[in-house]
């Protein structure tokens, strides 16, 4: 057994840990993919978009592609920190029906490494509310982190609706 170990390729072991992007929201820590994420920028100033969702905070210029900004903390109905504006930032994620979206969280933390068997399913609590963007939970440091899918956090209605606003 122990040969077999050894005998495992590297790339087997490196496919089984992924990295992630930890950032908090509110009191809550949150993780995704390095693989969704196009870019963090420090918050620019959005302008605001009339009769938008309120979750939706205006739109940036960034190099020339207008990016609808989307509140997190608004989004999953998390309450809102008192975090100082030079430490929030964008979250910059690629989707395919709106090309590029931003999130707006309140600090990023740090990038980290985490093994598949420290991942697990979110509890049954969280799958009674609309919770398709959770992919899973990992305890690293004694601390809960919810890994976030942030294609999956708005939902094809409110693509729809993002898709509606004129820029």
């Amino acid at each position: 057994m122990l040969s077999n170990f050894k005998n495992r390729k590297k790339d087997d072991i490196q496919q089984e840990e992924r990295q992630f992007i930890v950032f908090t929201v509110g009191q809550e820590r949150f993780g995704v993919d390095v693989n969704q994420i196009k870019q963090v920028i420090p918050v620019m100033e959005a302008t605001h978009i009339p009769n938008s969702p309120s979750f939706v905070k205006g739109v940036i210029n960034l190099r020339g592609d207008i990016i609808p900004i989307i509140d997190l903390a608004d989004k999953l109905s998390l309450k809102q920190s008192q975090v100082d504006e030079e430490k929030k930032r964008i979250i910059i994620v690629e989707l395919d029906e709106i090309s590029n979206i931003g999130m707006l969280v309140d600090t990023v933390t740090e990038m980290i490494r985490i093994h598949a068997d420290k991942i697990t399913d979110a509890p049954e609590i969280a799958r009674a509310v609309h919770t398709d963007y959770i992919q899973g939970v990992a305890k690293i440091d004694k601390q809960l982190l919810i890994l976030l899918n942030l294609n999956k956090v708005l939902t094809t209605e409110e693509l729809i609706e993002l898709g509606k606003i004129e820029f």
